[in-house]
């Protein structure tokens, strides 16, 4: 029965060890995907002219596709069948130019946020790894030795 006893702890330790690793084969996945997303989120922080969506980044590369494109955008308390009046051509400029910046400095904070997150994600990715790369080494040891 002794011989039984041993068998079916090894196979515990074995059983241990793989999911352990299966763990830190997760952990690796985890990894490379989020330094992929963090590293696009840098890049994002660093120029977010470069991120910004093509939509965003069209709609402002003149004052003609600016204001068919719904520039400045209607106020709540405005008429609904009311026609806007486009502004004079410096004021357009003037208004193409403030929702630039505001769509950059937006652009950037969103890249911001998703950096944070993913440092979040990769620090907790980086505990569980540990311990689980820990257990697996310790089952291995064990499984050894018994």
């Amino acid at each position: 029965m002794a011989g039984a006893d041993k068998r079916v702890i090894k196979l515990k330790k074995a059983l241990l060890e793989i999911y352990a690793l299966a763990v830190c084969f997760g952990a690796i996945i985890c990894f490379v995907i989020a330094a992929g997303v963090g590293l696009y989120a840098l890049v994002g922080v660093a120029n977010p002219e470069f991120t910004l969506d093509s939509w965003q980044y069209d709609r402002h590369l003149g004052n003609d596709i600016f204001w068919s494109n719904g520039a400045p955008p209607a106020l709540p308390f405005e008429g609904k069948g009311e026609k806007r009046v486009r502004p004079a051509e410096p004021e357009l400029t003037r208004q193409r130019e403030e929702s630039y910046r505001m769509v950059i400095r937006t652009e950037q904070r969103n890249r911001m946020q998703t950096l944070v997150q993913v440092v979040i994600v990769l620090f907790i990715d980086i505990v569980l790894f540990m311990i689980h790369w820990r257990i697996a080494k310790k089952a291995r040891l064990e499984e050894n030795r018994a």
